[in-house]
């Protein structure tokens, strides 16, 4: 039993961070900024700027905040090699994110986000193909993050800021073909500290550039995996560093377009160690090697009134997961969205509203962890075609004073 506990230990962990975006990521983290395509980084003219520019928050008077959620419906599928199908479970999650700044004086500006820019779950049924691969996988990363800003020059803004995230996984699976209706459930939790930098750069009425960096984080889990009894494990998890890079153009006072490339460093997922908490003993280590991704974003902004805005965006997002070490907690894929938003303000307050639509492009997976070649049933289970969308509907309200 010692083995088969210290083999699924090591699946289920090896496919920790596989939620959701490219990877795991989240990308959208405010209504306005998801209706553009996420092509923000250059724009960041809300409080969500604390996430997505710090540096501008410089350009914010007075106290703003701001405070919604990016929901998400994904829906997926796995046609296995045998012609049948199995689908995950239909859900909507909710993270949410919430933004304050303060312009100190007219050099200085602080920023505080709340937000979960990690995260998502996905449900298989304990019946699936690839239950003994996952069953349920649930993770929430809530990251806080406080910034300070200065304002150099009338044309350059600079930040810098630190962050405090905390993790907390459900990773389930059942146990073995060998142990029919055993379950294998993984309770973990962990936190970690990373730091950003930014900068937004106005070339004159026309243009602004941005840029916007932040740092890996490597968060320590401790956690229990529970079969036939009860092990108590540790591991680490290094969430990936990240760069974006952008430029917008306000071709009138009507309309505004915006670009952005950016850049996630999942090289940061080679492996995962699973070490006994009790002696510190390596149990495991699963080989990931994944690749680094770009993601090439697009948006626009229209000005109707004072009142009313609309926006549309799309992007391509890459894929880090080659075929060897693909991993059925989110089937990920090559993908692509696109975008509509709106936006109402009435006195100090402003409601966003947007709707993103992004699709999976196919994937066939023939040889993951051995394939149709393999001994293990778990591996094979795995090959097949996997098709997946999902929708995201976001509001954010904020306020000024």
């Amino acid at each position: 039993m010692v083995n088969i506990t210290v083999l699924l230990l090591a699946g289920l962990m090896a496919m920790a961070g596989n939620v959701n975006a490219a990877g795991f990521r989240l990308a959208e983290q405010d209504a306005k900024a998801t209706g553009m395509g996420n092509s923000f980084v250059a724009v960041a003219d809300n409080a969500s700027a604390v996430w997505y520019n710090p540096a501008a928050i410089t350009r914010l008077e007075g106290t703003n905040l701001s405070l919604g959620t990016v929901m998400v419906a994904p829906f997926m599928e796995h046609t296995n090699t045998s012609g049948t199908m199995d689908r995950v479970e239909k859900k909507v999650h909710v993270p949410p994110h919430f933004y304050a700044t303060h312009k100190l004086s007219n050099k200085f500006s602080l920023g505080l986000g709340v937000n979960a820019p990690f995260g998502l779950s996905t449900k298989w049924d304990n019946t699936a193909n690839t239950s003994y691969v996952a069953t349920k996988s649930e993770i929430t990363a809530i990251n806080y993050n406080l910034n300070g800003a200065f304002k150099a020059t009338e044309k350059i803004s600079v930040a810098a800021g630190l962050s405090y995230v905390m993790v907390d996984a459900t990773l389930n699976r059942m146990a073995s073909p060998f142990l029919p209706g055993v379950p294998a459930n993984l309770k973990g939790d962990g936190k970690g500290m990373g730091y950003n930098a930014a900068a937004i750069y106005k070339l004159n009425d026309k243009w602004n550039f941005g840029a916007n960096y932040r740092s890996k984080v490597k968060v320590k889990l401790e956690g229990d995996l529970t079969t036939t009894s009860v092990t108590k494990i540790k591991a680490d998890l290094t969430l990936p560093d990240m760069m974006q890079f952008g430029a917008a153009y306000k071709h009138s006072d009507k309309w505004l377009f915006s670009a952005e490339a950016d850049y996630t460093n999942w090289t940061t997922y080679r492996n995962i160690i699973i070490e006994s908490d009790a002696t510190g003993a390596m149990l495991s280590k699963d080989i990931k090697n994944w690749k680094s991704v770009w993601a090439f974003r697009a948006g626009a902004e229209h000005k109707v009134s004072d009142a009313w805005k609309f926006r549309a965006g799309a992007f391509y997002d890459m894929n880090p997961v080659g075929n060897k070490h693909f991993e059925t907690r989110v089937p990920d894929s090559d993908r692509i969205a696109v975008s509509v938003g709106t936006g109402y303000t009435v006195g100090n307050i402003t409601i966003d509203a947007s709707y993103m639509y992004l699709k999976f492009l196919e994937r066939r997976i023939t040889n993951s962890m051995g394939g149709d070649t393999a001994v293990s049933t778990t591996d094979k289970t795995m090959n097949g075609k996997y098709s997946a969308v999902a929708r995201l509907p976001a509001i954010t309200v904020g306020y000024k004073f």
